[in-house]
């Protein structure tokens, strides 16, 4: 028996996206994509060249239901270059995931609409397991379900990476549709290339607006609500006095933007502070792990959250002067009030007088140090036992030293920049007078030279003390990361300021990384979004407002990356 199924909706959609009944019309895909059977289709997708997928060695499997079957690595890697000429469409899942098993029926229903038929698309999925843990963080995927789109006609890059439970449905619906519209001929019915830039340079800047107008309290293009949030709802400003509040009104522009044009882009200069009007964009943060040739420029990350009304974004830049650490596309006509740096008064915590300069640093870091006249308790013990506590305090120093190394070799963090020492300066500030002095303690103890920074030579003559096998080369690689260096010279060590925040970042990455594999029942690294949000209670002023959380999701059922999240977490790049 035959259900069919239309909504008005999705139907609004539909003539949002500009997609027609079954007649040819140029730029736009010959299909209407959302009205739709649950009955299984039949259709079986060959491989390109006519061989049955079963007999090609190291070949995803083919399931009844016509969706291949991704395995590993080396299967991903062949599958995508046997579809040179295709839209693949990879959705990412787990067997103990409620929102996967939910998802599963109306993914089916989507690739199942037979209006789809003989466009270039094909269907495939993978299944996360503790086996294939580093292939799902190197492929950016942050939560389950997850969908990517490829693009076979541009070298199989990774175009679209987003999460995508029961809720998203309609998302994946409108990422097909746009797809389609813009890169399938409507007479061949297959994907047109796209013209890559010249000399292979790379898109980099965000897109502008399409319109910019000026904002002041009379006019029509500010409403009372509007203004109410701004002066009483927006975190940033209630603070400021009547006066400034009105000027920084005067100089801000109200923005327009487009779907597809995007508004920021991460790793660009944080200049302006933004608050939706109206409209709808997401939010995508790429990690270290994308590999740069594959990805076309116009492949943003992972998507990790949408943004509507009176949603903003942009602070954690203004207040660390670090560069922006998401992109944020348009999805529907959107309106934002944007706020130049520059503009924004001194009493307001994003203005550019009060972003922490060195010098703030240093202040911040001579708040952490115990005063000359602090009084210690001193508790009579034998010889034997003080040697003993001062050889188990010594191994706690090692492993701690040990873990902090071990952090910058995992995560790259610009060590020497003024932004991210900002950053990492109010995590030390969350620490305890005591956690503070104990890292002191074990720099002090790693300076063998008691030259206030942590050489070559010295790094490696501690990570040998922890028993940690380590090179010339690796550990210079580590000092690099902090700043670069000339062919050859190892001087630059790591400073006491610089220590302290990779240290108390460590920590903490550690400390959910702990607390989040109790969850992690399946070891695959993915626990669920409200086991997390759970857990955190309480504790949620360690995220960054610059994005809106990942875990911050309708179907709490969805499982997160908790590595990634915690990253996230500390503000610190993925």
């Amino acid at each position: 028996m035959r259900l069919t199924m239309v909504a008005t909706v999705l139907m609004t959609t539909i003539s949002a996206f500009g997609i027609h009944e079954r007649k040819l019309h140029k730029g736009n895909f010959p299909c209407r994509l959302y009205t739709y059977s649950e009955e299984i289709s039949d259709t079986v997708f060959e491989h390109t060249n006519g061989t049955p997928s079963s007999s090609i060695e190291g070949f995803p499997t083919l399931s009844t239901s016509g969706i291949y079957d991704i395995e590993t690595e080396e299967q991903h890697a062949a599958f995508l270059k046997a579809h040179p000429d295709k839209l693949v469409v990879l959705k990412f899942y787990a067997s103990y995931c409620r929102a996967c098993k939910a998802m599963e029926p109306r993914f089916l229903n989507v690739k199942n609409d037979k209006q789809l038929n003989g466009l270039p698309i094909v269907w495939a999925e993978c299944k996360a397991s503790r086996l294939n843990k580093q292939f799902f963080k190197k492929l950016g995927v942050l939560a389950l379900p997850t969908v990517h789109f490829y693009d076979g006609s541009n070298n199989g890059g990774l175009v679209e990476n987003f999460q995508c439970g029961v809720n998203n449905i309609p998302l994946l619906k409108n990422k097909l549709a746009t797809f389609l519209n813009t890169r399938v001929n409507p007479e061949t019915l297959q994907l047109v290339e796209v013209a890559q830039p010249a000399d292979g340079i790379r898109q980099l800047s965000s897109s502008g607006p399409r319109v910019e107008r000026e904002v002041s309290i009379d006019n029509t293009f500010i409403s009372e609500e509007d203004l109410d949030y701004l002066r009483n709802g927006l975190p940033f400003f209630t603070d400021l006095g009547q006066d400034d509040f009105l000027q920084l009104l005067k100089k801000a522009k109200l923005q327009s933007f487009n779907a597809g044009d995007i508004i920021i882009r991460q790793g660009e200069p944080g200049r302006k502070f933004y608050m939706m009007k109206s409209g709808l964009a997401e939010m995508s943060i790429k990690s270290r792990y994308a590999d740069p040739i594959s990805t076309p420029p116009s492949y943003l990350g992972a998507v990790v959250n949408q943004l509507k009304k009176y949603d903003y974004f942009g602070e954690r830049a203004l207040t660390t002067g670090e560069p922006y650490a998401a992109s944020v596309r348009v999805l529907e006509k959107t309106r934002c009030f944007a706020f130049n740096v520059e503009d924004i008064p001194e009493s307001c915590i994003l203005s550019k007088q009060r972003r922490a300069t060195q010098d703030v640093v240093d202040k911040l870091s001579q708040r952490y140090e115990l005063p000359e006249d602090y009084y210690e308790p001193n508790f009579p013990a034998s010889k034997k036992d003080e040697n003993i506590l001062e050889l188990l305090v010594r191994f706690k120093q090692i492993r701690q030293a040990a873990k902090c190394f071990d952090y910058i070799m995992e995560t790259d963090p610009d060590l020497g920049n003024v932004g991210e020492i900002a950053r990492r300066s109010l995590l030390v500030s969350k620490l305890s007078k005591s956690q503070r002095e104990e890292f002191k303690e074990v720099f002090n103890l790693a300076d063998v030279n008691q030259d206030g920074k942590l050489t070559l030579l010295e790094m490696k003559k501690f990570m040998e003390s922890a028993r940690k096998e380590t090179t010339d080369e690796v550990l210079l690689q580590m000092i690099n990361k902090a700043k670069p260096l000339g062919d050859g010279a190892t001087e630059y060590g790591i400073t006491l300021n610089e220590f302290l925040g990779v240290m108390a970042e460590a920590e903490f990455y550690s400390l959910f990384i702990e607390t989040f594999q109790v969850l992690d029942l399946e070891n695959t690294g993915y626990v669920r979004a409200g086991d997390l949000d759970e857990v955190l209670h309480g504790v949620r002023g360690l995220i960054s407002d610059d994005r809106k959380s990942i875990i911050d999701v309708e179907d709490k059922d969805v499982h997160i990356d908790y590595e990634q999240f915690s990253k996230m977490l500390l503000g610190a790049g993925l």
